[in-house]
């Protein structure tokens, strides 16, 4: 053989597979042998660094991951509860639906006003008969008429009534 030996040469001589060929070369060639020794040493280097690193594993003592398991089990719950208080305490009420002045009368029987809606005053006469229907007691005869600002949701209902002078 006039060359030196390839990498996969001497990997599968190092490996175990024995050729007369490459025993032969490794004899008379320093150059090649040279480089199969170095290669064995590497991957013997690398051998006993493996062995020590179980070695240290095997010495410390096994975590039981269970215990990391119910931790966790028990930490999560109580911070989402901590942080559900903290968001249900902290909240900032909704400012209260009220016109600029504040002497409507609330229409009895009436459902209030969702938090969600927004009323609108509306100036009418109302109809003192109206009125007498839905529980106002009134000191003007049945067909004569009142001004007032009437409060409106958005599904047009009354909600509350301010009597004008």
């Amino acid at each position: 053989m006039n060359s030196h030996l390839s990498e996969e040469q001497i990997a599968a001589w190092i490996a175990g597979e024995r050729s007369g060929e490459v025993k032969g070369h490794l004899a008379g060639c320093a150059v090649c042998a040279a480089e199969a020794e170095r290669t064995a040493g590497a991957l013997a280097l690398f051998r006993k660094s493996g062995e020590r690193c179980a070695e240290y594993w095997e010495g410390r003592p096994v975590r039981k991951s269970s215990r990391v398991w119910w931790r966790w089990a028990m930490t999560v719950p109580v911070i989402a509860a901590v942080l559900l208080t903290v968001m249900l305490t902290h909240r900032t009420p909704p400012p209260p639906v009220q016109p600029a002045q504040s002497k409507f009368i609330p229409i009895p029987y009436v459902v209030p006003l969702a938090p969600y809606e927004r009323p609108e005053i509306v100036h009418m006469n109302v109809p003192v008969a109206a009125l007498l229907a839905v529980g106002f007691r009134m000191d003007e005869p049945a067909g004569a008429s009142v001004p007032a600002d009437v409060l409106v949701g958005q599904d047009n209902r009354p909600l509350a009534i301010r009597f004008l002078e």
